[in-house]
């Protein structure tokens, strides 16, 4: 069993090997491919255990180590890598229901609710210290305006960027960069999970029961109070500013996809749903504002529903059990 385990991290592992090493040659297919590089990790994780995905995260990170350099190995071991395999794991932890209250002889899993909020920190850390490893800082942010103005400049030659419209850019980029960068990446992780749980599905080898992600994506309320301490901190100059403001960025996106899943619970069996869906992601894709309403709805939405299945399958996984509702 260990050997089969094995081998299925090996193979995943120089699959998410391969799909971030596509990333150095900068063509937009490897991009999209790059997007994908937690999927086979998490598939590892999700149908043959732990053990299959730390076997996987190891030949992974070597991989790219062994092949590109050690910064960009500790870089995606920190943003893509740790984060796939941690949500594999969560999403099979299981224990018996009658130990939140629920029925004898069934199984209650890991929320996914909980889950999300799990990898938004995870994933706002590892952004954190890549910040640190880098030296994230004005100088920085100075260089990344001077190539953005530069290529600018470069696609239409009359454009021009006064000495207090450069600065006014420079000091909105050193809060954006750190807001946005987990904010977008733990979209893309989400993506990633739906998609790994829907492989492992159809492989017969996923144990938990299919969540209903529209009415089982709403955050526990301690997510909330996480973000209000995040955004207040943001507030506060150096360093420590910027960390909050990246778990505010994570945090924010976790309750802004929590909103679009209300918004598809809301709308099922309507009608009018296939306009609304090309309506909403039509404004989100033009401008990113028409999102923030599905933040609010996100955050005064929290719940935590704990997936309960009939038991009889395979004993749940150790490790920290559901959190009750």
């Amino acid at each position: 069993m260990n050997v089969n385990m094995i081998g299925i991290g090996l193979i995943a592992g120089s699959a998410t090997a391969l799909l971030c090493l596509g990333v150095v040659a900068g063509s937009g297919l490897s991009v999209i491919l790059y997007f994908l590089s937690a999927v086979p990790l998490m598939v590892a994780t999700l149908g043959w255990g732990f053990v299959a995905g730390v076997t996987g995260a190891i030949v992974a990170a070597v991989a790219i180590a062994a092949f590109a350099n050690l910064q960009l190995a500790i870089y995606i071991v920190m943003t893509t890598i740790l984060p796939a395999t941690a949500a594999g794991y969560w999403m099979n932890l299981a224990r018996p229901a009658e130990e939140i209250g629920g029925p004898a002889g069934q199984l209650a899993w890991y929320p996914l609710s909980d889950v999300i909020v799990r990898l938004a920190i995870i994933t706002a850390g590892a952004f954190i210290v890549a910040g640190i490893l880098i030296g994230y800082g004005p100088a920085l942010v100075d260089e990344l305006v001077g190539e953005m103005i530069a290529r600018l400049q470069d696609a239409n030659p009359e454009f021009a960027f006064s000495p207090e419209g450069r600065e006014s850019f420079m000091a909105f980029m050193t809060g954006a960069i750190p807001f946005m960068q987990p904010a977008l990446w733990l979209m893309v992780l989400v993506g990633s999970l739906y998609l790994a749980l829907g492989i492992t599905r159809a492989s017969g080898r996923l144990t938990r029961p299919r969540d209903d992600w529209p009415t089982a994506l709403r955050l526990p309320r301690s997510g909330a109070i996480i973000l209000a301490v995040a955004i207040a901190v943001s507030f506060f100059s150096g360093p420590i500013g910027l960390a909050a403001t990246a778990i505010a960025g994570a945090l924010v996106s976790g309750f802004t996809l929590a909103g679009f899943a209300v918004f598809h619970e809301r709308t099922r069996g309507a009608p009018w749903r296939p306009l609304a869906m090309i309506t909403v992601y039509g404004a989100v894709l033009i401008t990113l504002i028409a999102a923030l309403p599905f933040f609010f709805v996100g955050l005064f939405a929290t719940s935590r529903p704990v997936p309960v299945s009939p038991g009889g399958g395979a004993p749940p996984p150790s490790g920290t059990p559901p959190a009750s509702t």
